[in-house]
């Protein structure tokens, strides 16, 4: 009888071991510790995210290890971590998993990444989230993670419960800096936008201003510094048609520059002229410090990284 052959290692061992389905679980529930069924506090759901940090710390201590793991890598070393990590799209497991690999990849590193630690964020950890988005964006409607039918029949979960969860699967669209992300944004927000129209009988009040939020390209660090509506009285169509104009009018911005200039600091690139005015025209919005600019632009010259951890931890 010939020998059993024998299964070959993994590359990844120590990621197998990290990128675990209690883990993105965990992510999950954290960031969403609402009934499924019970209308959410829309008010408190916007200042949990944009004004607050109560996700975070529940989470710090479980994710540190993970992020630091894919740290090690290259970005063409990495596995497909949607094809290696998560269930099967049919499983029924499937949203909230792919929910809370994105988190980790997109959400997390803005909550715990400081000096220069933010530059894994955004030339790094982004490019992950955005390879996930694209490799489910394309399944049919009934197995995408961010379906209102998958949400609704798999999870059981109501339109409240759904609007909240679909704004983290768009947001990673509206941080790419691709134009292709860019219009593939502006659908999802519309596909979101006539669900709640069609169930509310409300027409979004930012559909009579799409000149301005489509043509503005300093309309969304205005509106982020702004916040999102506050108050008791803060209905889900209120929170879902502010959400939708946020993030909308990131397009503007990737169309007259081809990338955000406010991120040419952290990730080393070069500011030309028309960047550093709109730059001071915005003020001091998602401002680096001196020293840290510095630094990162001395290990972009180098062609090296500073370990991810060296601000943070």
């Amino acid at each position: 009888m010939g020998e059993i052959p024998q299964a070959l290692p993994s590359p990844w061992p120590d990621l197998d071991a990290l990128l675990t389905p209690s883990l993105f679980t965990l992510i999950t529930s954290s960031r969403f510790p609402y009934s499924k069924k019970v209308p959410i506090n829309f008010s408190h759901f916007g200042r949990d995210i944009f004004l607050a940090d109560p996700f975070s710390p529940l989470v710090r201590d479980a994710v540190w290890p993970a992020l630091l793991a894919l740290s090690k890598y290259t970005l063409d070393q990495l596995p497909d971590l949607h094809d290696r990590y998560l269930p099967h799209p049919t499983d029924h497991s499937y949203p909230e998993q792919c929910l809370g690999l994105l988190l980790l990849l997109d959400n997390l590193p803005r909550l715990l990444f400081k000096g220069i630690d933010a530059r894994w964020t955004f030339d790094f950890f982004d490019r992950l989230a955005q390879r996930v988005v694209h490799s489910w964006i394309g399944l049919p409607k009934q197995l995408r993670p961010d379906s209102r039918e998958r949400w609704g029949d798999t999870v059981r979960a109501g339109m409240d419960f759904w609007v909240a969860v679909r704004f983290w699967f768009g947001v990673v669209l509206a941080h790419s800096e691709r134009q292709r992300d860019q219009q593939l944004g502006l659908g999802y927000t519309e596909e979101t936008r006539l669900v709640v129209e069609e169930a509310s009988g409300l027409l979004d009040p930012w559909r009579g201003k799409r000149g301005v939020v489509l043509g503005d390209d300093t309309m969304f660090p205005r509106e982020y510094k702004l916040g999102p509506p506050q108050g008791e009285g803060v209905t889900m169509e209120q929170w879902v048609f502010w959400a939708g104009m946020l993030m909308d009018c990131h397009k503007p911005i990737v169309d007259r520059f081809g990338r955000y200039p406010w991120l040419n600091a952290i990730t080393g690139r070069i500011s030309t002229e028309e960047e550093e005015e709109y730059v001071k025209r915005i003020g001091s919005f998602a401002e680096v410090e001196e020293a840290v600019k510095r630094r990162v632009r001395r290990d972009v010259d180098a062609g090296r990284w500073t370990p991810l951890g060296t601000d943070s931890l």
